[in-house]
């Protein structure tokens, strides 16, 4: 280090910076922190005592990444460009300090959403309208799920502000079945976050290390064998319900034998089951008794359905269209909780099974 401060004193930065970077201590940790973070994480044994930083960052590298998560939040993207710099729009990319984000919007177009039961996150890609491609944003979150870096997860709820919520970790990618701005159906991308407590390696638990290495960086594609659930007439609706049915069954038997699956396997097995009732209902609760509002939607024009296994999954309820209903709020409130619901139950169990073999058969009278 003598004889670097011997041949360039200044390190090579014009007088302003280097004058900025001797006078103000927590500007010089921020950038210490971000050289850490970007070329040298997980951080060697001894290096920050070899090289100095450790008086520098006094064990506050996480700290010294700004911005903090959960410190601040702002009320718009412009905003937030204001303070820290990067691009206004995008659902994918970098601050001004290059440690790439996603923005998951409640309002937006896209079905991002935390996966039940876990603390994982389904971030869905990038791209509005048509199949998503593994361009753009989407080929630089693959690059970060093969480098193993974490990113900056904001978040903004319906009505509410941007918020850095949690740095996270790619563990996993598939391709699905979504919609895009234009309400047609595609296939996009979905993202499996999980949150970490910094970008820093060294700080993530014992859990999420599990998960990235059981992740082979591959696209494991949940369209394959299906089409999109959308149908012009009831016999391309049963033809469509039969190919996502086809594609339950037959991941049915690829896990038969085991005596575990991970968490999103069971989460993305579900959504193929999921996206066949929805596409059986065809936008109306599947309750015969329903007394709400049935035909009612959401701001974004879609059905107001919840589909919901009648027989819980943890008392042995299988994972099929046969087993699943969709149903209103109301419906599946009084199914949950209401004090017929054992009778109500047991009624549901006969609907979706006629439902299901309705769609299921070959052939039906009168088509």
């Amino acid at each position: 280090m003598s004889s670097l401060d011997a041949i360039d004193p200044a390190a090579g930065f014009p007088p302003v910076i280097h004058n900025l970077l001797s006078t103000q201590t927590d500007v010089l940790a921020q950038a210490a922190a971000l050289v850490l973070v970007r070329f040298f994480n997980p951080i060697a044994d001894d290096f920050l005592q070899a090289t100095g930083l450790h008086e520098i960052l006094a064990g506050r590298e996480m700290e010294a990444l700004l911005p903090i998560p959960g410190s601040v939040n702002y009320s718009n993207r412009t905003t937030l460009w204001e303070a820290h710099g990067g691009q206004r729009v995008s659902g994918i990319g970098p601050l001004e300090d290059g440690l790439m984000c996603v923005f998951a919007d409640e309002e937006g177009p896209h079905a991002d959403r935390r996966i039940p039961d876990t603390n994982l996150i389904e971030y869905r890609g990038d791209g509005l309208v048509g199949h998503q491609r593994m361009t753009g944003g989407n080929q630089q979150l693959a690059n970060y799920q093969a480098e193993k870096r974490a990113i900056r997860y904001w978040h903004k709820p319906l009505g509410g502000d941007w918020e850095f919520e949690s740095w996270a970790v790619i563990v996993e990618r598939r391709y699905v079945w979504g919609k895009d701005t234009k309400k047609n159906w595609r296939r996009e991308y979905a993202w499996v976050l999980a949150p970490v407590p910094s970008p820093f390696r060294d700080t993530w638990p014992a859990e999420v290390l599990a998960l990235l290495a059981e992740d082979t960086h591959q696209t494991r594609d949940d369209t394959l064998g299906t089409e999109a659930p959308v149908a012009a007439n009831p016999s391309d609706a049963r033809e469509r319900y039969q190919r996502l049915c086809a594609s339950v069954e037959s991941r049915e038997r690829q896990n038969s034998g085991r005596s575990t699956r991970t968490v999103t396997e069971r989460y993305f097995r579900s959504a193929q089951a999921r996206l066949a009732v929805l596409l059986r209902a065809d936008g109306r609760c599947e309750n015969p008794k329903c007394a709400g509002q049935p035909n009612d939607v959401t701001d974004k024009g879609d059905p107001i359905l919840e589909v919901d296994h009648v027989n819980e999954l943890a008392r042995g309820g299988r994972d099929h269209p046969s087993t699943m209903i969709a149903l209103c709020p109301n419906c599946h409130a009084i199914k949950t909780r209401g004090s017929t619901r054992r009778a109500l139950q047991k009624e549901l169990l006969g609907v979706a099974r006629g439902l299901h073999l309705q769609l299921s058969t070959r052939e039906v009278l009168g088509l």
